[in-house]
C-alpha cells in the first residue's frame, strides 16, 4: 500500500500509542516486540520527524535566496549612477559593472569580493567623486548593502548545509520506518483477528484516520475494547 511521505509519522505515532497500550500482549506472542523494540520505533519515528523539519529549512532557504536576489537587484540603479560618476571623474575601474555582472549570474560570493574592492576605490577617491556628482552618503549606502548581502549570503550557505546534511541521511529513513509500521501492523492484525481492535493495526484504517485528522486536529481513533 502506498503511503505518502507526510503520512509516515502520523501513522507511526498512532501505531505507537496502540503498541504502548498492547505491548504486554505483543511480547507474550513474540518476545522481540518488547520495550526495546518500542523505544527503537519511537526513535526512528522521531528521526523522520526531524527530517521533516528539513522541509522548513528548504522553505527558509528559498526565502533567503529570494531576498538575496532582491538585494542584488536593488544595486542596479546606484551602481549604474556611480559608473557615470567614475567616467566623468576619469576614475578607471570596471568594478561597478563587475558587481552587476556577477549579480546577474547569481555569483554573490564574487559580487561581494568586487563590492569590497569597490568600497576601497570609492573611499580613496571620495572627494573627487563627490565633486563629480556622487552623493555624499553613497559610501555609507555601499557599506550597508555590503553588510546586508554578506549576512544574507552567510544565512543562505548555512541553510544549504542543513539541507545537504538532511539529504545525506534521509534517503532510507522512510523505508526504515516502514519496516516498523509494517511489522507492528501485521502482528497486531493477527493477534487481534476477529476483534474490533484489529482495525487499529490495519493500514487502510490508519490512512483513513490520518486523512480525517487533517481536518480535525482533535481527532482520535475510534474507541475499541482494551481487553
Amino acid at each position: 500500500m502506498a503511503i505518502q511521505n507526510e503520512e509516515y509519522v502520523p501513522i507511526a505515532d498512532t501505531l505507537l500509542r496502540s503498541l504502548t497500550r498492547d505491548l504486554t500482549i505483543f511480547e507474550a506472542e513474540n518476545h522481540l516486540f518488547n520495550s526495546d523494540y518500542l523505544a527503537a520505533m519511537q526513535s526512528k519515528t522521531d528521526e523522520v520527524r526531524m527530517k521533516e523539519t528539513g522541509d522548513i529549512a528548504l522553505i527558509r532557504q528559498k526565502q533567503s535566496t529570494q531576498e538575496l536576489y532582491e538585494i542584488g537587484n536593488n544595486l542596479n540603479k546606484p551602481l549604474k549612477l556611480v559608473n557615470l560618476v567614475f567616467s566623468k571623474a576619469k576614475v578607471e575601474t570596471s568594478l561597478a559593472s563587475d558587481v552587476l555582472k556577477k549579480i546577474r549570474n547569481r555569483n554573490f560570493e564574487g559580487a561581494l569580493l568586487c563590492l569590497s574592492s569597490l568600497q576601497q576605490i570609492v573611499s580613496a577617491n571620495s572627494a573627487l567623486l563627490v565633486a563629480n556628482g556622487m552623493k555624499e552618503d553613497f559610501p555609507d549606502t555601499l557599506e550597508n548593502i555590503f553588510n546586508t548581502m554578506t549576512l544574507k549570503s552567510n544565512e543562505q550557505t548555512s541553510l544549504q548545509q542543513q539541507r545537504k546534511a538532511f539529504t545525506a541521511t534521509n534517503k532510507n529513513l522512510y523505508k526504515e520506518l516502514y519496516v516498523y509500521i509494517s511489522e507492528v501492523a501485521k502482528l497486531g492484525k493477527i493477534i487481534f483477528q476477529g476483534e474490533q481492535k484489529a482495525t487499529e493495526y490495519t493500514l487502510d484504517h490508519l490512512l483513513a484516520f490520518v486523512h480525517s485528522s487533517r481536518g480535525n486536529k482533535g481527532g482520535s481513533l475510534p474507541k475499541t475494547n482494551t481487553q
